[in-house]
């Protein structure tokens, strides 16, 4: 057997519950569907449908600012150790510093003359 190692037993407990932690680290079992039901896994799709979701989720990923993306995953990370407060004021001190950046320029700009945003994660 191998134990959960790199903040797995720290993670999957909050992730999906003490209980279906400790039976995925009894029977060392985990199957597609049932990670799915976990919330482990975002999507499940066949075989043959891996490629074209994947580029499909790719291409909303990155039509969308990458500072926002930068910045709410860092900020999602450390909320899970967080205080709802803490997380509160890094949001706030985030959509300050990001409502000034050259993306969001670009998409209001985008907004009002009606086209898609060109962004540089700048």
């Amino acid at each position: 057997g191998q134990i959960f190692e790199n903040g797995g037993c720290y993670y999957l407990p909050k992730m999906v519950g003490l209980g279906r932690a400790l039976e995925f680290a009894y029977t060392g079992h985990l199957d597609a569907q049932r990670a799915y039901e976990w919330g482990l896994l975002n999507y499940l799709v066949p075989a043959e449908k891996l490629e074209e979701t994947t580029r499909e989720l790719c291409a909303r990923i990155i039509a969308n600012p990458p500072l926002v993306q930068w910045i709410s995953k860092r900020i999602m990370r450390a909320a899970l150790d967080s205080s709802v407060e803490t997380t509160m004021v890094m949001t706030s001190n985030a959509g300050g510093i990001l409502q000034g950046s050259e993306d969001a320029q670009e998409a209001r700009r985008a907004f009002l003359e009606k086209r898609k945003p060109v962004f540089k994660g700048r």
